[in-house]
């Protein structure tokens, strides 16, 4: 059935059949251009999109059409438009079946004179009149203009469903969430707000009643992407950390994705804000979605939340704190496909949050782990991914493996179970790749030869604070705050970097003359009072003479480190230790500052997976340092030593 449309209408039309507007947020919108010396005045043009499979006729309202007005659509094409009846107070036109989609100037003529009425935007699509279906309270169709789409899948959080042959998809929903969402097909893209993806739209309606959705998609211009992983930006209004934002990280991803051939998109592995500041400060995640858009980034960001964007004004938990999120950025949960690859966006921040209600903040506790709901969804969403052999990519924010001293693997979630759990709805799986944040560190672990997770740093380093202390922008294992970039071809990852913020590709590593090291720390003054407020802070007193520390910050197992003197090979060994650069541009001016010469434990200097170290045979000998990646980028560097040691060597 074809519309009929006219601007008296328009309200019921919205509300009845919203979905079948693109960008549904401004249907009902309208401009009044309120000419006083034109042909027609009083305009109300509306600015919603039209689907020409839907609308046979529109209405415009207006004072001054006359018998005999003749109307034009100007835009790719020049459309002549029948005209069916032009009164005082309106005129109606028929909507060309063969329009395509785009955006049109409506021109008016009267003879010899013409008058501009405003922008109209037409899309073509398939028909959008998705008959009911007993039972199923939520409906829709995912096109691609003419084109509908088989076979996508469709959720609400708790039910999946697929489109059938027609691009039609039903669900008997309870709308707890409330919101459904596409899992946007490999090929394909949808629209963005700036850069947030449009894969979601907001159930409005009662439980009870039906409502329909609508997922317009549009074809790719390649399925080679480049992949951006951030973290842990923690922008909160306090340290200068919106300056330091916008003037490191915004203008370095927008230098990298302008330059870039491919397509890039970007996926946020959480805790884009910090709860403890949402009132304090007055910036929580809508202030966060205004700062990425005003940003023009140039990609979409895929988000999931982090432990610090639930709300701690809430009690019950879980739940009810994830209502900003899921107002403000999007589903807690979801999938989405691109570059030939399947990925899973979750949400492991199980928030306690003891204490809190809508006066109070409550601890804002919480574990790493998933809830059993999600783990329903997640095995029906995975149940449709057919071709076990696709590489599969799962983001969320806690990490799921860590390492001890020894440098061993071990289990971050909350137990072995809550991991397992997890594993279980990949079985079958070949190739998988997880990225999480969390801990302000870089490393990557490689488990059972099918799983690798990557553990991407800091975009706001050490929580800004080094920046703040104007000592560089420094992560707690030394590595400069930063993202990681992934190259995607052919459906597999064809080699990945860590990019720090203002630093080239080849910055990948820092070395250490730690006979210079070691006096800094028995010399300087702030040392001191680091080791008088923290007695096991004696840093590097038990290291060796003439070793040199090397701190590769994005290392995994076929990283090859070689270091030669005088054309003689020396041993290298994988150390356990704190990177010292980190700990004289966080941990000594802090302790100095405060006034009772105390820091943040939890962002002091932490020891490292990726730190390496040789032994000269002198403290004044020059070492040729040679590091290659797994995809056989060399990485050079000739130490002359002794080398200084100050915040300079950033």
């Amino acid at each position: 059935m074809k519309y009929i449309f006219t601007l008296f209408t328009l309200l019921s039309f919205c509300s009845v059949s919203a979905s079948l507007l693109a960008g549904c947020s401004d249907d009902a919108a309208v401009v009044n251009t309120a000419q006083t010396s034109r042909l027609v005045t009083n305009l109300l043009v509306p600015t919603n999109t039209f689907y020409t499979a839907n609308i046979e006729q529109i209405t415009i309202q207006g004072r001054g059409f006359a018998a005999g007005d003749r109307l034009q659509l100007h835009g790719g094409q020049t459309y002549d438009l029948e005209v069916r009846a032009a009164e005082y107070a309106y005129i109606t036109f028929a909507v060309p079946e063969e329009l395509e989609s785009g955006s049109y100037m409506l021109v008016l003529y009267r003879g010899e004179v013409s008058q501009p009425l405003g922008m109209m935007k037409f899309r073509r699509s398939i028909d959008l009149e998705v008959p009911d279906r007993e039972n199923m309270n939520v409906k829709g169709a995912v096109f691609c203009g003419t084109e509908p789409i088989v076979g996508a899948v469709v959720s609400d959080g708790e039910t999946v469903t697929r489109t059938d042959d027609n691009g039609y998809y039903w669900l008997d929903s309870e709308k707890r969430h409330g919101y459904v969402f596409i899992s946007v097909p490999d090929g394909y893209e949808v629209e963005c707000d700036g850069s947030f993806p449009q894969f979601w739209q907001p159930l409005t309606s009662p439980a009870g009643a039906v409502e329909q959705h609508n997922f317009e998609v549009v074809r790719s211009a390649s399925d080679d992407i480049t992949l951006i992983v951030m973290s842990d930006m923690h922008l909160a209004n306090r340290l200068q950390d919106l300056s330091q934002f916008v003037g490191g990280f915004e203008g370095d991803l927008r230098t990298l994705v302008a330059s870039n051939p491919k397509r890039c998109i970007g996926v946020n592995c959480g805790d884009m804000t910090f709860d403890l500041y949402w009132r304090q400060k007055k910036y929580d995640l809508s202030n966060y979605r205004q700062t990425i858009n005003d940003a023009g980034l140039g990609l979409p960001i895929f988000h999931v939340p982090g432990n610090h964007d639930n709300d701690p004004y809430t009690s019950g938990g879980d739940f009810p704190a994830e209502a900003p999120f899921k107002r403000d950025i999007g589903p807690t949960y979801y999938s989405f496909n691109a570059g030939g690859m399947h990925f899973v966006m979750l949400d492991n921040n199980f928030y306690i949050n003891g204490g809190g209600s809508s006066s109070t903040m409550g601890d804002r506790t919480y574990e790493a782990r998933l809830t059993d709901e999600q783990l329903a969804w997640l095995r029906a969403d995975m149940e449709c991914v057919t071709d076990k052999s696709k590489t599969v990519v799962v983001c969320m924010h806690c990490p799921l493996y860590s390492f001890n001293s020894q440098l061993e693997t071990t289990n971050a979630f909350k137990s072995q179970y809550d991991a397992d759990a997890l594993l279980a709805c990949f079985e079958g799986c070949s190739d998988i790749h997880i990225f999480s944040g969390h801990t302000h560190n870089n490393y990557n672990i490689e488990v059972g030869g099918r799983i690798m997770e990557h553990n991407t740093a800091a975009v706001c380093a050490t929580w800004w604070w080094t920046g703040y202390y104007k000592n560089n922008h420094v992560c707690k294992d030394g590595a400069p705050g930063g993202y990681g970039v992934y190259e995607i071809e052919g459906g597999r990852f064809a080699s990945w970097y860590y990019r720090g913020i203002g630093c080239d590709r080849g910055k990948q590593l820092r070395t250490y003359d730690m006979n210079t090291v070691r006096d800094f720390f028995r010399n300087d003054a702030g040392a001191a009072i680091l080791r008088k407020s923290y007695p096991n802070r004696d840093d590097y007193a038990s290291v060796g003479d003439n070793v040199v520390y090397i701190n590769v910050w994005n290392y995994d197992s076929e990283w090859k480190i070689r270091v030669t003197e005088n054309g003689r090979e020396l041993d290298v060994k994988h150390v356990y230790d704190r990177d010292p650069l980190h700990t004289i541009c966080y941990d000594i001016p802090r302790v100095k500052e405060s006034a009772d010469n105390t820091l943040t434990t939890s962002f002091q200097s932490g020891n490292n997976r990726h730190m390496f170290m040789v032994t000269a045979s002198g403290p004044a000998t020059s070492l040729e340092i040679e590091v290659t990646d797994r995809f056989g980028n060399v990485y050079t560097e000739t130490m002359q030593r002794p080398k200084a040691f100050d915040t300079s060597i950033f």
